[in-house]
């Protein structure tokens, strides 16, 4: 495959804000605020106002950025086999292939070799729990950091049901688990400053290997911040009292038992999380300027092309949603997106066209110079996105509960409401979401009604017929694809980490 080589390619940074919807990010309806260094940032770049994600949680978003596919092409969702094999043509594997040094740290456990979600990653490092505070803030989790591509990876270990409910409890009121692991970070580490946060390691580990990178070769670094996904243990600088932290810290943050129908949040739940949550958003502006000051110190930001964005988004009422997983509405399927391009190229734009999360996988490899392999859908650099629309729509989906375990623990009524395939499809002003076993359509305009409470679908049927047609195909190819398969070492994890 013909590509440059050496350093006159410029470095490539993808940091993803697991859970961060755009809503509430700057440039959103609802931006929090202050972000001193996003606001900066969003002056160097491309903001992409119109970015949807592909589906509604990690790990079938992953994939898709990781390969230009969607889920139904690459069959990384819940009704597919939940593990990737990018046969090589990964993003990773590519630039790796094209001469590039690649790395991937991650405060989510998901992007891990269990999933095949470092394929051509010459170094990664991932997190180990939800809850997970302890650690010397330097270095990644015990057993997290593969020092090459193809490393072993550990036999799964089985959860036990006391392990299970243990970790059942802990997210029902994870505040009964951040005080004591705050506390023993404050008496282990007052003299080192180590800070009592998810994933300490991250900015340490990011710093430490970008000056051991080769330095004639280019660089590509994925990052992870688990920040703003539930459960939310709150920053000391954003809940600075104890006051404040005592109603956070009571307030039910409980997934199974709303997916169950045994706990209905009540209006004034919704509101408290959505505030936790909005202050974990707050937090990431340093964490995102932690990272870009490694890439500085380590002498590389100047010529470093920067893709901003989420996997999913997070809903906290609308539609009587909670969290993330079980959905296609604005909440849980648009994302924030933008663009520093290396020189700042177009800084300061504001796209035209609606981007994916299929766009990331082409952006990179023209970005690196390095020939996009055929995909389906044909994903475009983002670049081709600024001053002009999509010449195609860009698709999601939701792929309903992930497994037996999961959805048995449901009552049947609840569950035709809430395990439900369903793909949503976006295109000029218009937004329809199809129900392949219904054949339902409703259609919404976006940016007047993102609320999504006033359905068109009938008065404007013959103007959305091809965009209905497509999302009807996709739903028919998703129902035609093999039966679910979840291997074991992919259900511990998930299971792990809340999603079984």
């Amino acid at each position: 495959m013909a590509s440059a080589t050496g350093r006159d390619r410029p470095d490539l940074l993808l940091v993803v804000l697991d859970c961060v919807r755009a809503s509430d990010f700057p440039g959103g309806a609802e931006a929090v605020g202050p972000t001193p260094f996003l606001d900066r940032l969003r002056k160097e770049s491309v903001d992409y106002p119109k970015a949807a994600s592909v589906a509604h949680w990690t790990v079938p978003a992953h994939a898709s950025m990781f390969t230009g596919m969607y889920p139904w092409e690459h069959g990384v969702h819940a009704k597919g086999l939940l593990k990737l094999d990018a046969h090589g043509q990964s993003v990773g594997a590519l630039l790796q292939s094209s001469g590039y040094h690649t790395m991937s740290i991650s405060a989510n456990g998901l992007i891990s070799p269990a999933l095949g979600l470092v394929d051509g990653i010459d170094r990664s490092a991932w997190g180990v729990s939800l809850f997970h505070r302890f650690g010397n803030g330097v270095v990644p989790p015990k057993g997290s950091e593969s020092a090459a591509a193809g490393a072993p990876v550990p036999p799964p270990r089985h959860m036990s049901p006391i392990a299970y409910w243990t970790a059942v409890m802990l997210a029902r009121y994870p505040g009964t688990w951040d005080l004591p692991t705050r506390l023993m970070m404050l008496l282990r580490h007052r003299s080192d400053g180590a800070r009592a946060r998810l994933a300490n390691w991250l900015e340490p580990t990011a710093g430490r290997w970008l000056k051991e990178a080769p330095q004639d070769r280019p660089l590509y670094c994925f990052v992870n911040l688990l920040d703003a996904h539930e459960p939310y243990l709150a920053e000391p600088e954003v809940v600075r009292t104890l006051r404040a932290w005592w109603a956070y810290a009571r307030t039910r943050q409980d997934r199974l038992g709303w997916v169950t129908g045994k706990w209905k949040p009540t209006p004034t739940e919704f509101e408290l999380l959505h505030e936790l949550y909005r202050a974990m958003v707050l937090s990431l502006d340093r964490r995102v300027e932690a990272v870009v000051n490694a890439f500085q110190a380590a002498g590389r930001w100047d010529n470093t092309t920067m893709i901003l964005t989420s996997d999913h988004g997070q809903a906290f009422g609308e539609h009587s949603a909670l969290f993330h997983i079980l959905g296609v509405d604005e909440p849980e399927i648009r994302v924030p997106m933008s663009v520093r391009y290396a020189g700042r190229r177009h800084a300061g734009a504001s796209a035209e066209g609606w981007a994916s999360l299929i766009d990331v996988y082409a952006t990179l490899l023209a970005e690196g110079r390095v020939a996009m392999p055929p995909r389906p859908s044909a994903p475009v650099s983002l670049e081709t996105l600024i001053d002009q629309p999509r010449s195609a729509p860009v698709y999601a989906m939701s792929d309903g509960l992930v497994h037996d375990s999961d959805r048995n623990q449901v009552p049947s009524e609840r569950r035709e409401k809430i395990d439900r395939l369903l793909v949503a499809a976006y295109e000029g002003d218009f937004k329809i979401v199809h129900d392949p076993v219904t054949d339902e359509i409703r259609a919404y305009r976006h940016r007047e009604d993102p609320g999504e409470t006033n359905d068109v679908a009938a008065t404007h049927g013959p103007e959305l017929a091809a965009l209905a047609e497509g999302a009807r195909e996709i739903g028919r190819r998703i129902l035609s694809g093999p039966e679910s398969q979840v291997p074991t070492d992919v259900e511990e994890r998930l299971r792990s980490w809340g999603y079984i």
